[in-house]
């Protein structure tokens, strides 16, 4: 892989225009110096993602921000050379290498284009064989379980005729064609040194590709009686299946408009699903999930339905999904579990009762805690406080993983309520080998007459400070329009001062009565102006420090709101839990930059 130059890359940031790119996606619209619009990234309703073109992106529900590189990275599951290419192809720059490649890459990087252009003339070739009379059998199979002729065609599936070299004679063409096929996975033999022969015989195939939408592989089903059922390609030069979701290539825009994927097993299950409608699916390739697998899945979503056959199989394949999903769980990532009756599986159920039946079984699948209380408290007796204890143990574990602090506290909260455990042997749950954050509660330096540091008010030593220097909500306008205080004559007062701002500081000090909205705001303002104490050589300081504390306590108080609204109403979609840790992983983002600009300070 090439490394792209610095200055190159300054260079197309330069030329981008974040505006067109960010609105090919989202409606944006003009506030203050900035745009606004709904978030790509998380479900929401009220617009929290904005844009300004000089600083780049930030959504202030989930934390999701940067530059052109980071949405296109975000927004469409690439590396970062992907992104760059992307970019540098809208912008119109060309890229030279920062340096020669040595032998090997360049031999490497000329066989995987050879392996993807042969696989991509074999999945046309596997496709006209569909259509051919040989593939008869084929079609009325494809026919029976439902599926429609677009369907097929449209998901490039194809058939590989019977015979052993019927490929080979097509493809093979000498020593060195024989050896590519080899390299492809198209051909295999018995043993070393013996001949080739096709390894997809009379089965229906499945071209699998990349993000890119090139076939890297393929996968093969029975359509009788035999073994194995399913054949995948093996691994090759271009293909890894525990990083390849079959159908996310596809995928991706169905999964960004509805906000959520959805995780089968099986080709033909996908395929059932697409064919009703239910578009943002995928299907792992005959083998469990894998963090690469969920790490593709994150880049395209925060909320995935996993969705498992009723039987031992389904349920251990089921269980390996929820390890990997508290593995170093961050806030605002969700899943739930459906598990199908037994004997079903996702074909079945959709061809029965239709996207809608489907749609409703997934409103009703479990929660991880759900799940794991059903899968460690096999052999327990819940109604037994022995069984409780055994049980918050078994689980401690697995809750250690998570990586957001809020979210793991939630969720073993979560877990003690179901058990009636009380919070305090819920609570605790850490990381293994962690230390708390250093993270302290910051305290600005404007002190009230008479009341000390840990009393101030902040709202309105922010005030006084505005009223003072003017100039700061000029140029402090986009952080003071996102603050909600919680005096309301405060809040009113602030918006009018936003608005003045921009006046420059000539007002500064010269506040008559008139200038306000009622007579009661003015009088307010005198009483601020007489109440606080301010130095006028650490005005940005004292600024921070206030605007940092204000910040904080409004996150802090929308969260408890959230949290007692959960205890009292539950959250059976956990939307309110999503939100809460959005709202802590918001409020340790601010004590961060704090403590990062006290260090410089």
């Amino acid at each position: 892989m090439p490394r792209y130059p610095d200055t190159l890359i300054d260079l197309i940031r330069e030329r981008v225009d974040l505006l067109e790119l960010v609105g090919r996606r989202v409606t944006l619209k003009k506030q203050g110096t900035g745009w606004l619009g709904l978030c790509p990234f998380h479900n929401e309703k009220t617009p929290s993602f904005s844009v300004r073109p000089d600083k780049g992106y930030k959504c202030f529900g989930c934390g999701e921000g940067g530059d052109a590189f980071d949405f296109v990275m975000k927004s469409r599951g690439m590396g970062f050379n992907e992104a760059v290419e992307e970019l540098a192809a809208m912008t119109g720059i060309p890229l030279p290498r920062d340096a020669p490649e040595d032998a090997e890459t360049v031999r490497r990087g000329e066989l995987r284009r050879r392996i993807l252009e042969l696989l991509a003339a074999v999945r046309s070739w596997y496709q006209e064989e569909l259509t051919a009379p040989g593939g008869n059998p084929a079609r009325r199979y494809l026919a029976d379980r439902g599926l429609k002729p677009e369907t097929v065609q449209n998901e490039g599936v194809g058939y590989a005729p019977s015979g052993w070299s019927r490929l080979l004679d097509r493809f093979g063409g000498g020593e060195a064609a024989g050896e590519l096929l080899e390299l492809a996975g198209l051909v295999t033999r018995k043993a070393p040194g013996e001949r080739l022969y096709d390894r997809f015989r009379d089965r229906i195939v499945f071209p699998i590709h990349d993000l890119k939408g090139r076939c890297v592989g393929f996968g093969g089903r029975l359509m009788g009686p035999g073994e194995p059922k399913y054949l995948n390609s093996p691994e090759t030069e271009v293909f890894q299946k525990g990083k390849l979701l079959y159908g996310l290539e596809t995928a991706r825009e169905a999964i960004r408009k509805s906000g959520a994927a959805i995780v089968v097993e099986g080709y033909m299950d996908r395929l059932s699903l697409v064919d009703k409608g239910v578009l943002p699916v995928v299907a792992t390739l005959g083998t469990a999930l894998t963090p690469d697998h969920l790490r593709l899945l994150w880049q395209q979503t925060r909320r995935i339905h996993f969705c498992f056959d009723g039987d031992a199989a389904g349920e251990k394949a089921a269980w390996r999904a929820l390890e990997l999903f508290f593995d170093g769980l961050e806030a605002d990532r969700h899943a739930t579990f459906l598990f199908l009756p037994p004997g079903e599986d996702p074909d079945d159920v959709v061809r029965r009762e239709g996207a809608e039946g489907f749609a409703r079984r997934i409103e009703g699948a479990i929660s991880p805690i759900e799940f794991l209380v059903r899968r460690l408290g096999a052999g327990l007796n819940a109604a037994d406080p022995e069984g409780r204890a055994a049980l918050m143990h078994r689980a401690r574990p697995l809750l250690a993983k998570v990586k957001d602090p809020l979210l793991r506290e939630l969720y073993a909260e979560s877990l003690g309520q179901r058990l009636h455990i009380p919070s305090r042997f819920s609570q605790g749950i850490r990381p293994p080998e962690t230390r708390p954050a250093r993270v302290s509660f910051p305290a600005s330096r404007p002190v009230q007459r008479g009341q000390t540091p840990s009393q101030r008010d902040h709202e309105q030593a922010l005030l006084a400070l505005l009223l003072r220097h003017p100039r700061l909500a000029r140029e402090r306008e986009e952080e003071l329009s996102r603050l909600q205080l919680e005096n309301g004559q405060l809040a009113a007062l602030l918006t009018e001062l936003i608005e003045w701002g921009q006046q420059g500081d000539d007002i500064a000090g010269r506040w008559p009565p008139e200038r306000f909205s009622t007579p009661e705001m003015a009088r307010r303002v005198q009483e601020i102006l007489a109440a606080e104490e301010l130095s006028p050589d650490l005005a940005e300081e004292e600024f921070d420090g206030c605007l940092i504390s204000v910040h904080v306590k409004t996150l802090r108080r929308e969260r408890m709101n959230l949290m007692r609204r959960i205890e009292l109403e539950g959250d059976h979609d956990q939307t309110l839990t999503s939100r809460c840790r959005a709202l802590k992983l918001e409020e340790r983002r601010v004590l961060e930059r704090k403590i990062v600009r006290d260090e410089a300070r």
